[in-house]
């Protein structure tokens, strides 16, 4: 039942994700979620009927192991979208752009939805992409471990159970969305319990990924760069009065105000951009806007009445 009732971390099409489906369901419409859950079981059943790229009996933490590559690809391919969203690619390009991204990123159920909604409004051909990919044909389906004759280990059931401990104590620690992280306490109950289950069993391999966890909820990451040029929010219309703050960024004549917006983990952080119709030059660092949208020709920009610098912010993060 995990791959249906999780978020889609595990191998295996993560688009079955059945919390995936819902929040689908909300933001791109019933049609949408109902076709690409209906592709994944698809997907996996076909899969299964060939006895080949399948785990569905592998332990949680084989499973763990075996994303570990991907996890880390995808962070790194997400790293680059901000220079995506400051792009207008032909619609073609865009399209094959978006399924490659989302082939090699392979993000979870609910961070496929996360990121094809950030996109949907700047590149809605690449929305379109990588929804078909994402969670249905990615890298995640394909992936093969060789099969281990020991599937747990100890030591490595009792550090993920640490790890969630923290960052649900933490209430997501900018590295999860609050609203999710107090799910994080059942999972460390659960891992408690295997440790009780396989107290014998012992594989150091299987400490790699728990290890890495571990030191995400100590250390956790630095708040991304903001390079992006231009806006990239969701329904807004010249004359709202809008309140917004965020990093100045000057690139190509521009200049802006970003905050990156988690849907589930960082690993789907997505920038939002207001694009400032002036400013001075030598604005810097974390700064309040407050105006109103206006249209301009290649956008809305934001008309500040007032432009004032802040402190960082505790947590440099917006949550969706």
């Amino acid at each position: 039942m995990v791959p249906y009732l999780g978020c889609g971390c595990g191998t295996g099409p993560s688009a079955r994700s059945l919390p995936a489906a819902a929040a689908a369901c909300l933001v791109l419409g019933p049609f949408v979620a109902g076709a690409r859950l209906a592709a994944a079981i698809a997907v996996d059943r076909v899969f299964r009927s060939c006895g080949s790229c399948t785990h569905g009996d592998d332990s949680m933490l084989v499973q763990l192991q075996a994303i570990l590559p991907l996890a880390g690809l995808g962070a790194f391919v997400a790293s680059f979208a901000p220079v995506l969203f400051g792009m207008h690619p032909p619609p073609l390009a865009a399209f094959t752009g978006g399924a490659l991204a989302a082939f090699v990123m392979s993000p979870c159920g609910i961070g496929t939805i996360g990121l094809a909604a950030a996109l949907r409004h700047a590149l809605p051909c690449a929305s379109v992409a990588f929804l078909c990919v994402a969670g249905i044909f990615d890298l995640r389906t394909w992936i093969r471990m060789p099969h281990a004759r020991r599937q747990h280990d100890v030591c490595a059931y009792a550090v993920a159970a640490l790890a969630c401990s923290l960052v649900a104590a933490r209430h997501g620690g900018a590295l999860v969305h609050p609203r999710i992280a107090i799910l994080l306490w059942p999972c460390a109950v659960a891992c408690g319990i295997l440790v009780y289950r396989y107290r014998s069993e012992q594989n150091w391999r299987l400490r790699i990924v728990p290890a890495v966890m571990l030191a995400g909820a100590v250390l956790a990451a630095p708040p991304p760069e903001y390079h992006a040029t231009e806006t990239t929010l969701t329904d807004a219309f010249a004359g709202e009065h809008l309140d917004f703050t965020g990093v100045v960024s000057h690139a190509g004549g521009a200049t802006t105000l970003v905050r990156y917006a988690i849907t589930c983990c960082r690993a789907d952080a997505a920038p939002i951009v207001i694009r400032l119709a002036a400013a001075p030059p030598s604005a810097r660092g974390w700064m309040r806007a407050r105006g109103v949208l206006v249209q301009a020709a290649n956008g809305l920009r934001l008309q500040a009445g007032s432009l004032q610098a802040v402190s960082p912010p505790n947590d440099p993060f917006v949550y969706r």
